[in-house]
């Protein structure tokens, strides 16, 4: 299942970049994440680790994301491991009138026999990507 969009924030690109490249902020703009951690000591880059875990009809899922490529201040890709499901993540800032625009993309795959439930969740999982890019927007709201 993939999902993709994009919004715009009144905030300054290279800002709103750092926060998202650390996906331990995660829990602080996706609704549908419970804790998000740093897994590794340093800077994002590649091979940093996070752990995630998300809820998701009820039932904590624990993540392990690995940054698989970096591209300071403009693109982070990373890829989630979990029990159910695997998930491959890219996000993308770059500088827009007054702000910053944020496409982010997920391939989201799940494991087994879950597998066989993919074409029934797909408006769910939208609505799961709306609420967080809704989120990050209110996160990064300027501050009056």
């Amino acid at each position: 299942m993939r999902y993709r969009r994009e919004i715009e924030v009144a905030r300054d690109p290279a800002e709103v970049f750092a926060y998202l490249a650390d996906f331990a902020n995660a829990a602080e703009w996706d609704p549908g994440i419970e804790e998000a951690r740093r897994l590794t000591d340093g800077p994002t880059e590649v091979g940093s680790r996070f752990e995630v875990v998300a809820r998701f009809r009820g039932n904590r899922q624990r993540f392990e994301y690995v940054v698989t490529e970096f591209e300071p201040g403009r693109r982070v890709a990373l890829h989630g491991e979990g029990e159910k499901a695997r998930s491959d993540d890219v996000i993308v800032v770059e500088p827009a009138d007054g702000g910053a625009r944020i496409a982010y993309e997920a391939e989201i795959a799940l494991k087994g026999l879950y597998r066989l439930a993919e074409p029934f969740l797909g408006g769910t999982f939208r609505q799961l990507g709306d609420d967080a890019l809704a989120g990050l927007r209110e996160t990064l709201a300027p501050s009056a």
